[in-house]
């Protein structure tokens, strides 16, 4: 009694005994020459009939009561063997899982998307009053929505019409008026002009009251600070202060605590500065801000200790102090405050002083090694705050967005001078010139008689 392997069912003769076969013999046991004797007579095996109607056995199964009784000549068994049905598609078992791991992360896309626009939605606005105005909901593209390819063809196009700086260096002490609720107001503007980076060669400028970098804010802990911020620019801008701990809604970030400022717009920025703001901190553009930045929107912010206080007391007391922005400017220009080598302006000192150099790091793409020749200086503070363990260098690189405060005691003769440089040395050179040529990053400290 054979099985078939089509799926249909495969019948068998009633089991005869022999003398040469058990009586539990399965039907696969059947002597090959009945079975090859069949075959050869072209005559398929037909079963004899049963009352009793064939006995329906899955191949494979064990069933002791139908053995019995086939033993017994009680009648037919008929073996069926089932397939495992192949699926139609084979492909579908690999990709199954694919699909469902992309569907997830669309859905997580969607989710995330879903939420920055609600978090946009619902920030502050800037308004020629610094408050919010629903005319202003277009604008809540804030940080996502920064077109940088078509901002830099907008300032391109703008160019020609840029007036020249009137003023030839920046980071000059701001100016401020008193409130009368006491606070300390200063105004900024911003306003796009042509920046005389070397003699004679005018690049296009994002400055802060003309001028690159921007005014020099210098307040002391505890003092009520208010800001009105004016934007001329062609494109819009906010300011973020770097460093300060100030509310999230005057923190500048447009999209999380206020609308970006558009152009001819204002916002007024009002936050108190405390004893944990005492340092060397800074201000800077935090609107498309790779061009901004590297254009010459920034500038310093000095929080001084209360006087009489315990900081006051630890203060290093300095001869001179001097603050310089480590920047670049369109065109190919490396500057320090602005200006490329031999522009810079000169760090003038007389023997015997103490200097402290703040140095901050307004490059938006690389650091700079800044080495100091013929002296040894220490390290007293990094970003603003003082460390419990000043350290000498000669060298010190200075990434993006990093403060650090240096001291050095002028020792040399009157008439000394030293240069003060990136190690970088593709940093000094401006674009056009070889290599026996300097420009770029180099201040020289100068030794007055």
């Amino acid at each position: 009694m054979a099985s078939q392997e089509t799926g249909e069912v495969a019948k068998g003769s009633q089991t005869q005994p022999a003398a040469s076969t058990s009586p539990k013999a399965g039907p696969d046991e059947q002597p090959t020459a009945q079975r090859n004797g069949a075959a050869q007579a072209g005559e398929p095996e037909q079963p004899p009939a049963s009352a009793a109607g064939p006995i329906i056995l899955e191949a494979g199964s064990y069933r002791p009561e139908t053995y019995r009784q086939l033993a017994a000549g009680g009648g037919n068994v008929v073996f069926v063997r089932r397939r495992q049905p192949k699926p139609a598609y084979p492909w579908r078992r690999a990709f199954a899982p694919l699909a469902v791991l992309v569907a997830a992360l669309l859905v997580m896309v969607a989710v995330l998307s879903f939420g920055l626009g609600s978090t946009l939605a619902s920030g502050g606005s800037a308004t020629s009053g610094g408050g919010t105005s629903p005319d202003q909901s277009a604008t809540m593209s804030g940080m996502s929505n920064m077109n940088t390819s078509s901002q830099d063809a907008n300032a391109t196009a703008t160019v020609a019409a840029l007036p020249r700086a009137t003023q030839s260096q920046g980071n000059q002490l701001a100016t401020y008026v008193r409130d009368p609720d006491g606070a300390k107001h200063f105004t900024l503007v911003a306003e796009q002009v042509l920046w005389e980076v070397v003699k004679g060669t005018w690049v296009p400028a994002y400055t802060i009251n003309g001028t690159v970098p921007g005014p020099m804010i210098r307040v002391t802990a505890g003092d009520h600070v208010r800001i009105t911020f004016i934007n001329h620019f062609h494109e819009a801008t906010s300011i973020h202060w770097h460093g300060l701990e100030v509310p999230s809604q005057q923190d500048g970030v447009p999209g999380i605590g206020q609308q970006p400022i558009q152009p001819g717009q204002s916002y007024v920025y009002d936050f108190t500065v405390h004893d944990q703001d005492v340092g060397t901190h800074w201000y800077h553009s935090h609107y498309n801000d790779l061009n901004e930045i590297a254009g010459g929107c920034y500038g310093a912010f000095i929080v001084d200790p209360r006087p009489g206080s315990p900081q006051a007391r630890a203060e290093v007391h300095a001869d001179v102090d001097y603050t310089a922005f480590i920047g670049t400017l369109p065109g190919g220009y490396y500057v320090i405050n602005g200006k490329s080598f031999p522009d810079t302006q000169p760090l003038h000192v007389k023997h015997g002083q103490t200097v402290r150099l703040r140095l901050i790091g307004a490059d938006t793409l690389t650091t700079h090694p800044m080495h100091l020749h013929g002296h040894t200086f220490t390290v007293i503070a990094q970003d603003g705050h003082p460390l419990p363990q000043p350290y000498q260098r000669d060298t010190l690189e200075v990434a993006p967005g990093e403060t650090y405060d240096l001291v050095f005691t002028a020792w040399a003769a009157p008439g000394s001078i030293y240069p003060f440089h990136c190690h970088i040395l593709s940093h000094l050179m401006n674009p056009g010139q070889n290599e026996s040529e300097m420009g770029g990053l180099v201040m020289l400290v100068i030794y007055d008689r």
